[in-house]
């Protein structure tokens, strides 16, 4: 094990049994023999302890993309949107949910990918509180998901959406790619639809600015904050129109926390919920689209690119996202992701 590949393999493995923010529900360490092999880049997955993600798509992401199972990741009671019994590692809040665990040992350097499921923005919006990439598709091992129906808080019937994390652009491409190889082929380069951003918001000329993409429209739209229902009526009238629509959402449960639970407790926890500052993350799988999260320099602040579920615009989608794409935060990396933090040099 002589290897840097292998060592490092290591050190994730040492660091997901340490479960210093204890969201790693099990680990396994004896994948590193794998690094043997050190003419092959393997990355490291973990996934929500869900019935919902089956071993089939762990075995097309080890075929296509060297993927190896390391840990099964912790997730919040119930489904819950808040996760009370894990830490936000950079604000020290509770954790966004329900894929929480998964969101945090993508954060913190133990996996390069993580898998959750996502009925009402449970990975979006993890991915989000952790300034991570996010994706989610009800493409993603459709047939599967739909054998377990379920229904929101607030009396939505759904189907999950498997979704995934991740700290680069680049590896959130490479793991798409290693989910939908046929898209490779897929020609995305003319937009005949144009892009809607939402205007209130003034992102249009940011958007323009970073991307030097003329057909951007902005769009009127419902209270983000507000009822599911308009949410889910105003993407399925307007991302027929579009190529895809693109919203700035954030910071995710710092100022409040975005959890039905505790909204639903009077008029001042009403507003404690909607100052979690979750929009459109809550409906994009109730609305039966894909979307993606490019996190901003901001705290738990990204942009929102949403489509309707067909290969060609999901494609489009992800090659204008990659514009927008910002490297992992320098000093997040320096406190949270740097291992040799996690075993530091003790007293003696």
């Amino acid at each position: 094990m002589k290897n840097n590949l292998g060592i490092n393999a290591a050190k994730k493995s040492f660091i997901a049994l340490k479960n210093p923010y204890q969201s790693v529900i099990k680990a396994f360490p004896e994948i590193i023999s794998y690094f043997d092999n050190d003419s092959i880049d393997y990355h490291y997955v973990g996934v929500k302890n869900k019935k919902h993600i089956p071993h089939s798509l762990l075995d097309k992401l080890k075929e296509n993309g060297n993927y190896l199972l390391h840990t099964v990741d912790a997730y919040s009671l119930g489904g819950r949107a808040i996760d009370v019994s894990l830490k936000n590692p950079i604000s020290g809040g509770p954790m966004t949910g329900s894929s929480s665990g998964t969101a945090i040992n993508v954060l913190i350097g133990i996996n390069d990918l993580g898998i959750g499921t996502d009925g009402g923005g449970s990975v979006l919006a993890p991915a989000m509180a952790v300034n991570l990439f996010g994706f989610i598709s009800n493409l993603i091992e459709e047939n599967h998901v739909k054998q377990f129906p379920n229904q929101s808080t607030d009396k939505i019937s759904f189907i999950v959406s498997i979704g995934y994390m991740t700290r680069t652009f680049q590896e959130m491409k490479k793991a798409i790619g290693a989910t939908f190889p046929e898209w490779n082929n897929i020609d995305s380069s003319a937009h005949d639809l144009p892009i809607f951003t939402l205007h209130t918001q003034n992102i249009r000329s940011e958007i323009v600015e970073k991307t030097q993409h003329s057909k951007v429209i902005s769009i009127a739209h419902p209270d983000l904050l507000g009822p599911r229902e308009p949410l889910i009526s105003f993407l399925n009238s307007h991302l027929t129109n579009c190529d895809f629509l693109i919203s700035e959402e954030g910071p995710i449960d710092y100022r409040g926390l975005g959890d039905t639970i505790i909204g639903h407790m009077g008029e001042e926890t009403s507003l404690q919920q909607r100052l979690g500052n979750k929009g459109l993350v809550r409906v994009v799988n109730m609305a039966n689209a894909t979307a993606i999260v490019i996190p901003k320099k901001e705290f738990a602040t990204a942009y929102v690119l949403i489509c309707e579920s067909i290969p060609l615009k999901i494609k489009t989608m992800l090659n204008f996202a990659e514009k927008l794409a910002l490297p992992p935060d320098e000093l997040t990396h320096t406190y949270l992701s740097n291992f040799d933090n996690y075993f530091p040099e003790e007293f003696i």
